[in-house]
């Protein structure tokens, strides 16, 4: 009791995000965008944001300085000096574009001896990322991912560090150094963070986080412990630099006063040179379209060809599946009344034909747990919704559990969506599909006469 471990490592050095291609795999890393034999995407769950994390953090940047840039690019008279993308500009220096926070309760023994609470750690680091987020509200969080893969399960979580203490240039920044302070290091990840967890897991799991050890913070990681003692040597310098600033900002206004009076000599030679380059332009798009318009008409007639060939397979595989729709139709409505499903009698071996159709749809959400997204979804204000079923008797009783998102994979518990879960939302039907085919072969008989004529 007691013993059990916490982590809360930020990223630096190597593991730091200062480009876009680092982004990039982080993303894959996070979201097992790969195929591994030691890893699976099907025991990653998604806490916040989508399947897309690199644009996750592409939003954050428009949502909290668009208008920062837009306030500074009025100010600039030289257009050089303005900035058309605030991600794309932060991307060619040499700082960090997004930071990564990864949370770890226990080790890999310890989790081999509880190994059937596992799961539980899902509410543990779901009220760890709403606790950060109300400690550190400046980190704004884009992605956070939980891997139940590996052999203790921890959470990713990135976000961007937005500062908005800045004297001169944008409003707001994105700022590692002024966020991640040391006192935001010490007190809120090593501190309350702790505390929060130590709550929260004692409540899940029925065991003890250790105490913070005194003296050196044994939580943080080595390039943690040199990027505080860096802050600390740069905040005393910090004076001297801002008088440098303005000694850098003086000089640079006087050469833009001259760049200016040089500029307007020349102004009317530039203007003719853009007139024509522009004319240039203007001829070669033209030109360009031109050929691009030959060359989609004809893929456009392979396209049809080959759509035609998969509507055809699409129309055979739902008449072979008619016979099928009372199965369906039970399964559908099983589900909407928020009962279990019994498939059939373990004792004999035998399945009913709703059982054995659940068991050629099946997918595995993880070990005991499985769903059935391409047999019945339901449109819902969280998303494409599909049930998810615990089966501990190998296909002959489902009891249901929560719902899953099918796209972000996000789980959602079934009284959330009471309601919702309902025969006018069921999407994905065979009448849906047949009848859409029927319209695609009309559009496409009309499209096809109106091309002969």
């Amino acid at each position: 009791m007691g013993s059990v471990s916490y982590s809360a490592h930020i990223s630096n050095g190597k593991s730091a995000i200062t480009s876009k291609s680092k982004l990039e795999g982080v993303a894959k890393h996070n979201l097992r965008k790969y195929k591994s034999d030691g890893y699976s995407s099907e025991n990653i769950i998604l806490l916040e944001g989508t399947e897309n994390l690199y644009q996750d953090v592409r939003n954050i940047y428009q949502q909290e300085f668009d208008e920062a840039v837009r306030e500074y690019n009025e100010k600039q008279k030289r257009p050089e000096r303005r900035i058309d993308d605030y991600f794309e500009h932060v991307a060619k220096l040499d700082q960090d574009m997004a930071v990564e926070i990864i949370f770890q309760c226990g080790d890999k023994e310890f989790w081999e001896e509880h190994e059937d609470s596992k799961e539980k750690m899902y509410n543990v680091y779901q009220y760890v990322l709403s606790r950060l987020q109300e400690y550190l509200p400046d980190f704004k969080v884009a992605n956070a991912a939980i891997h139940f893969d590996e052999a203790s399960p921890h959470m990713h979580v990135v976000g961007v560090p937005v500062w908005s203490g800045t004297q001169k240039g944008l409003s707001k920044k994105v700022s590692k150094r002024n966020v991640f302070t040391p006192s935001s290091l010490s007190v809120v990840l090593q501190d309350k963070l702790r505390e929060e967890t130590r709550s929260c897991f004692r409540f899940n799991i029925h065991e003890i986080i250790g105490e913070k050890k005194k003296g050196r913070n044994h939580d943080l990681s080595v390039a943690e412990y040199k990027v505080k003692q860096e802050l600390q040597n740069l905040q005393k310098v910090e004076s001297q630099k801002q008088l440098l600033e303005t000694s850098v900002d003086s000089a640079i206004q006087k050469l833009s006063d001259l760049k200016l009076q040089y500029d307007e000599m020349d102004e009317e030679i530039q203007s003719e040179l853009t007139d024509k380059k522009k004319m240039v332009e203007t001829l070669d798009t033209q030109l360009e379209t031109k050929k691009l318009a030959l060359e989609i008409t004809d893929e456009e007639l392979k396209e049809k060809s080959a759509f035609l060939e998969l509507l055809d397979v699409v129309n055979q595989m739902i008449q072979s599946y008619l016979p099928l729709q009372p199965d369906i139709e039970e399964f559908a409505n099983t589900v909407e009344r928020g009962e279990n499903i019994t498939a059939g009698n373990s004792f004999r071996s035998f399945l009913s034909t709703l059982g054995q159709l659940l068991l050629s749809f099946k997918e595995m959400v993880q070990e005991g747990f499985c769903w059935f997204p391409r047999l019945m979804r339901w449109n819902t204000s969280k998303g494409e919704m599909a049930p998810v079923f615990r089966d501990d008797s190998g296909g002959y009783n489902y009891k249901l559990e929560a719902f899953r998102n099918i796209e972000t994979k996000a789980i959602y518990r079934a009284e959330s969506l009471k309601g919702e879960i309902c025969s006018e939302n069921r999407i994905g039907t065979l009448e849906q599909i047949q009848g859409s085919i029927c319209v695609l072969e009309k559009q496409i008989d009309n499209t096809d006469r109106d091309f002969r004529r």
